[in-house]
């Protein structure tokens, strides 16, 4: 009898799966780990996908950070002081501040996402230029 599959086993699993072909839906990667005899709820799937940041492109889901996608989620801008809302579509807000907190930007202190809005809080306000140009760049 195999032993019980631990989460970052799993995980690693999917991340070869991913690499090796394209997966379309969760229920293929869930089907793709039972043939390698890692037990899965799509559910379970639905994390993973989350924590290891795969992004579901129009070939199936690839590993990376979504940065290419970010110019085209960011629907408005608004500066107050040393905070700026983004609002992107539903869904999307955690995405983008993702794609913000790995890009490294100087004065960016962190970030809140919620559904369709993010906050980004800025060191000083001149770190409002480099966050724009960013979020516009395709």
């Amino acid at each position: 009898m195999r032993a019980m599959t631990t989460k970052e086993e799993r995980q690693r699993a999917v991340l070869e799966l991913v690499r090796e072909h394209p997966m379309q839906t969760q229920q293929e990667l869930v089907q793709a780990l039972q043939t390698r005899g890692i037990p899965a709820t799509q559910a379970t799937i639905s994390r993973d996908i989350a924590d290891l940041g795969l992004v579901r492109t129009g070939s199936g889901y690839r590993v990376g950070t979504p940065t290419s996608v970010v110019p085209g989620l960011v629907l408005s801008f608004t500066q107050v002081q040393f905070l700026v809302v983004l609002r992107s579509p539903p869904g999307t807000a955690n995405m983008v501040a993702r794609a913000i907190d790995e890009s490294e930007l100087e004065g960016i202190a962190g970030t809140v996402a919620g559904d369709d809005t993010t906050i980004v809080v800025l060191q000083d306000g001149a770190a409002a230029g480099p966050l724009r140009d960013f979020l516009e760049q395709t």
